[in-house]
């Protein structure tokens, strides 16, 4: 073993192993210490060790150091997990976006060449046709979104508008308003059809035709367009609803655009506009019903008793009483006769500004409703 002479106030450094000896300065005493007991003791360091080993200190990880870490990179995950999660269930990942995507108006050194919406969204699925018994008389044009799901009730388009669905149809108004034609929760939900709704064929369309669909705030999903309509320019810019049955393809021309009341708490002269067969000889109270409330009025578009209708109705939070939303927009149109000219002249369209609003509109505004004397339409006279 190497031995080496030195006080013991000196810095002892040396190799691992290495034995230094000295005086002590109390008794004069020999003194041995192994290098590595010498190193650890702050009295034997120098001023650049001691640096050195503070440095060190910061370096180490304690177990503190690690748990925080590890609580730090779990949050990390759930926050991103969250966010994830609150996109999709909030709207903001529209399931249906890479279909629409493909179905835009495109122009090549001339005309617009149109793509039918119903066609790509056909084109992205993969139909069970063995296990689909097809209704007879359905348009070809379904047969790959029937077979893929069998509550396929048509698709809805306005041109020009991100409203471009596949329409869907169960026994009831509930299946999806929270679930995609693929099955998928989605907050956004789909556009359905009323269930009480004939889809036209042998039977034909019902008197009045209702679509409904989710108003989403952070895109333009589903029926989030709806409440453009407010404005006539809008208006005079898509005037026309196209709608695609299983059997059959149809359009309508818009007749008016209006905020109603869910219900009867909130306006005593409830509009119901949901109402799917009315007489022909109440047809026209029904116009009245929708002219008198409506944003827009254009007089080029007469209603006849026995026209029909359809009705697209969305959330609105022009009446959000108590945390709810207790409004909802609605847009109407009567449907293009056989041999009529399915286009529309807006140029005698014109803004409404004393439309007529549910009651809580006016109670909300402290105005007096100018309507309140008005008969209530009855739907079943």
């Amino acid at each position: 073993m190497q031995v080496i002479n030195l006080d013991i106030n000196e810095n002892p450094r040396g190799a691992a192993g290495t034995v230094y000896e000295g005086a002590s300065p109390s008794d004069g005493g020999t003194v041995k210490k192994d290098v590595r007991v010498l190193y650890l003791d702050e009295l034997h360091n120098t001023s650049e060790d001691k640096e050195a080993i503070e440095i060190a200190k910061k370096d180490v990880m304690t177990p503190k150091d690690k748990r925080i870490i590890t609580v730090l990179a779990i949050l990390n995950v759930l926050v991103f997990s969250f966010i994830g999660v609150f996109i999709r269930m909030s709207g903001g990942a529209d399931p249906y976006d890479h279909i629409k995507e493909e179905v835009r108006f495109e122009t090549d050194s001339g005309p617009a060449v149109y793509y039918d919406g119903a066609q790509v969204f056909a084109d992205t699925l993969t139909p069970n046709y063995r296990q689909s018994k097809l209704p007879a008389g359905m348009l070809g044009r379904f047969v790959p979104l029937y077979a893929t799901n069998e509550d396929t009730a048509g698709w809805l388009r306005i041109s020009g508008t991100n409203i471009d669905h596949v329409i869907l149809q169960t026994e009831n108004n509930e299946d999806y308003s929270r679930y995609t034609y693929y099955g998928d929760y989605y907050i956004g939900g789909s556009i359905f059809m009323d269930y009480r709704n004939r889809l036209g064929g042998s039977k034909g369309l019902s008197k009045n035709t209702i679509l409904y669909g989710h108003y989403l705030h952070n895109q333009r999903g589903m029926f989030s367009d709806l409440d453009s309509y407010m404005d006539v320019e809008y208006y005079r810019e898509h005037p026309v609803i196209e709608l695609s049955t299983l059997y059959g393809n149809y359009r309508f021309k818009i007749i008016g655009a209006f905020i109603a009341a869910a219900e009867a708490k909130y306006d005593n002269s409830l509009f119901y506009y949901w109402c799917d067969e009315f007489s022909d000889a109440n047809t026209l109270g029904f116009a009245n019903e929708v002219a008198f409330r409506s944003y827009f009025v254009n007089p080029s578009i007469d209603v006849q008793p026995s026209d029909k209708f359809i009705t697209l109705s969305t959330c609105s939070h022009s009446l959000d009483i108590g945390g709810m939303v207790n409004a909802r927009f609605v847009v109407v149109g009567r449907l293009v006769r056989e041999g009529e000219d399915p286009s529309v002249n807006t140029d005698a369209a014109y803004s409404q500004p004393d439309r007529r609003m549910p009651q809580a509109w006016y109670d909300r505004h402290g105005l007096t409703n100018p309507y309140a004397h008005y008969a209530i339409w009855n739907a079943f006279a």
